[in-house]
């Protein structure tokens, strides 16, 4: 099998990965998709503003309700929908490439749901304290608990990913038992915030996405061609210059940092970081990052603004619409991957 070719700029000493063709068209389409994505949802739905109230509110001619709903309502909702999805896109995109294993998403493997649970955990025992740092020690147990298959195997491997679903199982166990012990009031909020909502955000939420993705996204597209390399198996990558235990860790301390990111904005919104880079890979192998963030945020988005345009008063959560997209998403990854073993089988006869 021969190893991917890169483009590349030399400027003196220094050498750069250059984008190609097909790179920049991707994130051109991409963009124009995301921002298209970003208008549909913030006119449609209820209450929505129409394209002329749009064009009224930036001109500054509109009513004061029309300035609210756009700039404290509709818009501050769209850009963590937007936020949320890259991040859980890149994130699933780079879990799945170090596990090299199709489930190998954040959600999948507990990195979500510790981060929820330690969330609950500090909101009950310390609700005065940011509940950031809960989000955080939760997601950082969880790698800890990842990281010594990591070291024994070279790889994340199938048993790891494995080990991933145990803990998040235990997470799980975890967040009903937080659930029996608070009041029945804040158990509707945090039942809110574990079904992954988009409802009610500020832009402090924003600001929040927003820190994750510069923290997390730059480091994360600088380790890309690494990434590429390598899920052409360690061996290789390390006969082709890259450090392949270094990359790991960092990249995997990065795309934690996403999936901490999204859930602290939206809660665990789920499957959208194991379908993303599915789609993204589409009849190809590399990570495929970038694909991936844009798809994630077409996903969370398109999701969204299905969300706001049904009817009612209570709306339906944002998680539970990608849990039934996703989860039947991952049901027809089963079924073929069973189809293809049984016809491989057949065939070896």
């Amino acid at each position: 099998m021969m190893a991917p070719r890169f483009p590349l700029w030399r400027l003196g000493t220094l050498t750069l990965l250059a984008p190609n063709r097909a790179a920049v068209l991707t994130a051109v389409l991409g963009t124009a998709l995301v921002m298209a994505a970003m208008l549909l949802s913030v006119t449609l739905g209820e209450p929505g503003l129409s394209l002329s109230g749009l064009v009224q509110v930036l001109g500054g001619e509109a009513s004061p309700y029309d300035h609210w709903l756009l700039w404290q309502s509709r818009l501050p909702r769209a850009l963590c929908a937007l936020g949320v999805g890259v991040a859980l896109g890149v994130s699933g995109a780079v879990f799945q490439s170090l596990s090299r294993n199709p489930l190998g998403s954040p959600d999948i493997i507990g990195v979500n749901t510790g981060a929820s649970a330690g969330t609950l955990l500090w909101l009950m025992f310390l609700p005065a304290w940011p509940m950031f740092w809960g989000g955080l020690l939760g997601a950082v147990a969880v790698l800890v608990l990842l990281l010594p298959g990591l070291e024994r195997s070279g790889r994340l491997s199938r048993n790891l990913v494995l080990m991933g679903v145990a803990i998040n199982a235990f997470a799980l166990a975890l967040v009903q038992f937080v659930l029996t012990l608070v009041q029945r009031e804040q158990a509707q909020q945090m039942l809110g915030y574990l079904s992954g909502s988009l409802a009610h955000k500020d832009w402090q939420q924003v600001a929040l996405i927003g820190m994750t993705l510069a923290m997390a996204l730059p480091g994360l597209l600088l380790l890309s061609r690494r990434l590429t390399l390598l899920t052409l198996g360690g061996e290789m990558a390390q006969g082709v210059g890259a450090g392949v235990r270094q990359t790991r860790l960092v990249a995997l301390l990065l795309a934690t940092v996403l999936a901490l990111g999204a859930v602290l904005c939206a809660g665990p919104v789920a499957f959208v970081a194991l379908v993303a880079p599915h789609l993204a890979r589409w009849g190809s192998h590399s990570p495929a990052l970038l694909r991936s963030g844009l798809i994630g945020a077409l996903l969370l988005l398109g999701a969204d603004t299905v969300t706001l345009m049904l009817p009612g008063v209570h709306r339906l959560p944002v998680g539970v619409l990608t849990a039934l997209l996703g989860g039947s998403y991952l049901a027809w990854i089963l079924f073929a991957g069973l189809f293809r073993s049984r016809s491989q089988a057949r065939a070896g006869l």
